[in-house]
């Protein structure tokens, strides 16, 4: 069976299936984030993860505009326990987003992994890494 990438276009994201159990989710730097917007990707995550396991990178533009909503809900609440997520680094591109990933997380910690990073590759290394501990060894 081959690989087929695939993505799922939201409207405040892209939702990418870029590889077997890994999923890259592109914030758009021209929209408001807000609490529907959250619950449209999360469909869209579950529908390209499938019952995973699957780990996701997710990318905040500079300048991010976010409604306030979207720090106060636990965007992961309802699916804790049946999810197919291992794994979640988010990159910032400016203090900004960082901060506001590093406050969510310490109010809502997360049922898997969770990293904020302000490199791609340190992410992808870190999710690689991740991913490689979540498949199940030959024997």
């Amino acid at each position: 069976m081959t690989f087929a990438p695939r993505t799922i276009e939201t409207r405040c994201a892209s939702m990418s299936l870029t590889a077997p159990g890994f999923i890259e989710q592109r914030f758009r730097n021209d929209v408001t984030i807000d609490r529907a917007g959250f619950e449209e990707n999360r469909r869209a995550r579950h529908e390209l993860g499938g019952s995973g396991p699957y780990v996701m990178l997710t990318f905040f533009p500079e300048g991010m505009d976010f409604d306030l909503g979207v720090t106060t809900t636990d965007h992961f609440q309802p699916e804790r326990g049946s999810s197919g997520l291992s794994s979640l680094a988010v990159v910032a591109r400016d203090s900004m987003g960082e901060a506001i990933a590093k406050l969510y997380f310490s109010y809502f910690p997360p049922h898997f992994n969770a990293r904020v990073f302000k490199s791609e590759a340190d992410a992808r290394a870190w999710l690689t890494d991740a991913a490689f501990k979540e498949r199940p060894m030959a024997g």
